[in-house]
């Protein structure tokens, strides 16, 4: 049982984590040639709705999908398959409903929203998103479900159509705008997204008709039984709503940017021009490299609640323990490397990307890199320990502590940013606090709450021992190559050779345990590999 669960979990992560990266190499390809192409008072338009988009969507994305998955994975897990139809038909209503309503919010408010941003212009990119709230939201009732049923394929491949439809598209629109100017092209850019979202709907409405039909089927061979899950929506909204506030505070940490890092710039006497290229530097060049390793931990989340759910609701003790366990090692083991990775080599990665920028704004970008680089594993941590402590059942937990992380962003936000001598490094700082008190309150309380046997060696000291080796040797091919005036070349051989010792430092540390590995398809013949006939590694 337990090894089945575990390779069901470790099979979903996998799913997401690959899909994830797919999705993130092609956002990359998008993003990278579109603010080389309209520049950063063009990002600027773009990047400063994406925080009041986010904000709104996290009411239909977050904590409606997480609670049809919890719950549905329970009821199946329980045979009880009208709970699960009946879950699904409640939630896709309230989903629908929310979205319309967060649609007509982005659509009407929108050059209110725009003046608050200090950047009015931006209006037409507010509109153009608007209409992606609503096919988002019906989608993420599909997403939910399939995820509730350890069925990841469905989220996966609607991502990938979603990102390669905005790329076509989005970038189409953009080039065919930009004469009329900047903001028209973010605007069309912008409704490529909208565009993306509803065939990436319809996309998952039809892979998802399988799965229906046959949960509808047990669901009638069920007629004359009574499902346990009295009060579907009340079960729904008890689960969705912590979580959805905890979710809308990463969101808000981005509105506090765009309402904030312009305006406090120009106090200290930043031009308009100097300001939006200051924030566009932030939030386009250093946060989508910033948030690239995310994509493997937010998809530990999404894979470890269903997981979690389905163990506590079996009472299968020992797999909530291995699971628990598995996944804080992962978070660590994927954080620590990219965080170190992109301290070290930020700036020449950026510089290799990001050919538009002029000497001054890579300078810029790579001091804003090396401050972010820190957040990227207290993000790892927040991220895969909200999943673990979500599937516990305690999601309040998760909500508060990142609530008091943003009051310390909010409070640190205010006093560095008005030093002039750090201006736009306090708004770097400021995210990194709030994620480092929110990851290490997460950590602690999961560990203490499920029981978990850490062992401190197993679990911290080989990830970051292997993490500082790789960066050493990542810095020394860096800097031999780099000094025969290759700097490219040099980039691409240090991130190259980083990646391939520390892959060799995880199989030659043994970070992974032999129960460990057989959750894993293909694990007996890496024990056998690692381990040999031994019963004990």
């Amino acid at each position: 049982m337990e090894k089945n669960k575990g390779q069901s979990f470790i099979k979903g992560a996998a799913i997401l984590g690959i899909a994830g990266l797919i999705v993130k190499i092609i956002g990359a390809v998008f993003r990278i040639p579109l603010a080389n192409t309209i520049g950063t008072e063009g990002m600027s338009y773009y990047e400063v709705v994406y925080p009041y988009y986010s904000w709104l969507l996290v009411i239909s994305s977050a904590g409606l999908p997480t609670a049809i998955s919890k719950l549905v994975s329970e009821r199946v897990t329980l045979n009880d398959y009208r709970g699960a139809k009946a879950v699904f038909n409640r939630a896709l209503v309230l989903l629908l409903g929310i979205g319309v309503v967060t649609t007509l919010i982005m659509f009407l408010g929108a050059d209110v929203l725009a003046d608050i941003s200090a950047n009015p212009k931006a209006a037409l990119s507010f509109r153009a998103l608007s209409p992606a709230l609503l096919f988002v939201s019906v989608m993420c009732a599909y997403r939910g479900y399939l995820q509730g049923l350890q069925r990841m394929t469905g989220t996966a491949v609607s991502q990938v159509i979603e990102q390669i439809i905005k790329l076509a598209l989005g970038l189409s629109l953009a080039f065919a705008l930009l004469k009329k100017g900047p903001e028209y092209a973010a605007m069309g850019a912008l409704i490529g997204v909208t565009v993306s979202e509803l065939v990436a709907l319809v996309a998952i409405f039809f892979m998802a008709r399988k799965s229906k039909s046959r949960m509808d089927e047990l669901a009638r061979s069920q007629a004359n039984s009574k499902s346990k899950l009295t009060n579907v929506t009340k079960s729904l909204l008890a689960i969705a709503v912590p979580i959805t506030i905890g979710a809308s505070i990463s969101p808000l940490t981005g509105i506090l940017d765009s309402a904030m890092i312009l305006r406090t710039l120009q106090k200290l006497g930043f031009s308009l021009r100097e300001a939006q290229t200051a924030y566009s530097l932030l939030r386009t060049n250093v946060t989508t490299l910033i948030n690239m390793p995310g994509v493997l931990t937010m998809s530990l989340a999404m894979s470890l609640v269903p997981a979690i759910s389905a163990a506590r609701a079996s009472k299968d003790r020992a797999s909530m323990m291995t699971i628990s366990r598995l996944g804080l090692k992962l978070a660590l083991i994927i954080g620590l490397p990219c965080a170190v990775g992109l301290f070290l080599l930020g700036k020449p990665i950026m510089g290799m990307l990001y050919s538009s920028l002029t000497e001054s704004e890579l300078v810029l970008a790579g001091d804003l890199m090396r401050t972010a680089a820190f957040g990227v594993l207290f993000l790892s941590i927040v991220q895969s320990m909200t999943g673990l402590i979500q599937g516990m059942g305690k999601p309040v937990v998760p909500v508060l502590n990142l609530f008091i992380g943003f009051l310390l962003k909010l409070v640190t936000m205010i006093i560095l940013m008005n030093i002039p001598e750090i201006n736009i490094q306090g708004a770097a700082v400021s995210t990194v606090v709030c994620y480092a008190f929110a990851g290490l309150a997460d950590m602690i309380y999961a560990i203490r709450y499920s029981k978990m046997q850490v062992k401190l060696l197993d679990v911290f000291v080989k990830p970051i021992s292997a993490s500082l080796v790789m960066g050493v040797v990542c810095a020394l091919v860096f800097n031999v190559v780099s000094n025969t005036g290759h700097e490219k070349t040099a980039t691409i051989l240090a991130v190259g050779s980083a990646v391939v010792v520390y892959v060799v430092l995880i199989f030659a540390l043994k970070m992974f345990s032999r129960d460990e590995l057989l959750m894993v398809p293909g694990g007996k013949k890496l024990v056998k590999l690692l381990y040999g006939g031994k019963k004990n590694g």
